[in-house]
């Protein structure tokens, strides 16, 4: 049965292993997306004040805008997703976490178990060994 719970225990630590790497690939995509999205905000600032010197550079900074205000729209959609994502992964971490308890638990009761069974079976042996060594005093 120990051999069991301990398969048990060694695929749910494995599970837990894997759905936190997800969740921590998760996490770092958020971070690049947030990342990209603060870059964006300062490149459309910085062309704006470059438009805001010059003609040809107010003559480009609609086209520039729309184009950069569609690609923030992108990045912040993904990075929702991303997000909705990292939660059910957190979710999926915490289930994991919860379930792997449920068996190392288990697997702890099953080792203290086998332990309290070979202590009583040496306490017999020993106790039995104390009965024969008085029987044999005895029949001096």
């Amino acid at each position: 049965m120990t051999g069991a719970i301990e398969n048990l225990v060694r695929l749910h630590r494995w599970t837990l292993d894997e759905k936190r790497r997800l969740l921590s690939d998760l996490e770092r995509l958020a971070q690049r997306l947030s990342n990209d999205i603060t870059l964006l905000d300062e490149e459309i600032a910085s062309e704006q004040e470059v438009a805001s010197r010059s003609l040809e550079g107010a003559v480009a900074y609609p086209a520039f805008v729309a184009v950069a205000k569609r690609r923030r729209d992108k990045l912040v959609e993904s990075l929702r997703a991303v997000e909705a994502e990292g939660e059910e992964a957190r979710m999926a971490v915490q289930t994991a976490f919860q379930e792997l308890k449920k068996y190392e638990l288990a697997q702890a009761g099953a080792l203290k178990r086998a332990k309290d069974k070979a202590a009583r079976a040496e306490q017999l042996v020993e106790d039995e060994l104390g009965l024969e060594l008085h029987r044999r005093r005895g029949q001096r």
